[in-house]
C-alpha cells in the first residue's frame, strides 16, 4: 500500500514499525527501507529483503536520544552539531543497547538525523531509534521513485513524501578517527 508521509500516517507507520514490519519512508535525501532498530527479528527481515547482511545505520530525533546509543567525547559533541540534522550520517562508536546484529559485531554505529519531518516524528511517536537503508537489493541501484519502489516492493508499506530526486546519498564521516575522515561523499557538503 502506497500511502503520505503525512502526520495523519504517523500513527499506522508506528504501528507497522512495532509490529515488526519493514516501511518505505522518505528522508532529506533518498527513500529509506525502516524497521525498529531495537527488533532483531525485523533487522533480519530488512537484511533478506536486501540479500545483504551488512552494518545498518539508525536515525534518531534527537541529540539527547543520539547520546543513548553512542559514546561521545567532548569534540564529538561540539561538531555534530555542524552535520546534524542534515544529510549526514555520522559513525561514533556504540554502546550495547542495540542488537549486535544491526552493526555486524562493530563497535561503531552510524547515525541520522535527517531534516525530514515524517522520520522525525515517527522516531519520537515509537520513542525507539529506525533503520535507515537505501532501499535496493544489494548491489543494485538505489530506488527514488515511488513507481518504482511500489513496482519492486509491491509487499512493503510505502510513504511517499518529498525526497531529492537527484540525491546521493548521505555522507558518511567517521567521527571516531582523528582526524575524521569522509568515507561516502553524498549530499552533505
Amino acid at each position: 500500500m502506497i500511502y503520505k508521509a503525512i502526520n495523519k500516517n504517523i500513527n499506522l507507520a508506528s504501528r507497522l514499525l512495532l509490529d515488526g514490519e519493514i516501511i518505505v519512508y522518505p528522508t532529506d535525501t533518498l527513500y529509506g527501507l525502516g524497521v525498529d532498530a531495537t527488533n532483531q527479528e525485523a533487522i533480519n527481515k530488512i537484511n533478506k529483503l536486501k540479500n545483504r547482511i551488512q552494518p545498518l545505520s539508525i536515525i534518531v530525533d534527537s541529540f539527547e536520544m543520539l547520546n543513548n546509543f553512542c559514546l561521545l567525547n567532548t569534540q564529538n559533541k561540539i561538531d555534530i552539531k555542524k552535520y546534524l540534522p542534515g544529510p549526514y550520517t555520522l559513525l561514533f562508536n556504540k554502546k550495547d543497547n542495540l542488537p549486535d546484529l544491526l552493526t555486524c559485531d562493530s563497535k561503531k554505529i552510524g547515525i541520522r538525523i535527517p531534516k525530514s519531518n515524517f522520520a522525525i516524528n515517527l522516531v519520537k511517536n515509537i520513542n525507539k531509534p529506525i533503520v535507515t537503508t537505501s532501499v535496493n537489493i544489494h548491489s543494485q541501484y538505489s530506488l527514488n521513485s515511488i513507481d518504482e519502489i511500489s513496482a519492486k516492493f509491491s509487499n512493503l508499506n510505502i510513504f511517499s513524501g518529498e525526497v531529492n530526486l537527484k540525491s546521493k546519498g548521505s555522507t558518511i564521516i567517521d567521527l571516531t578517527l582523528n582526524p575524521y575522515k569522509t568515507l561516502r561523499q553524498g549530499d552533505g557538503i
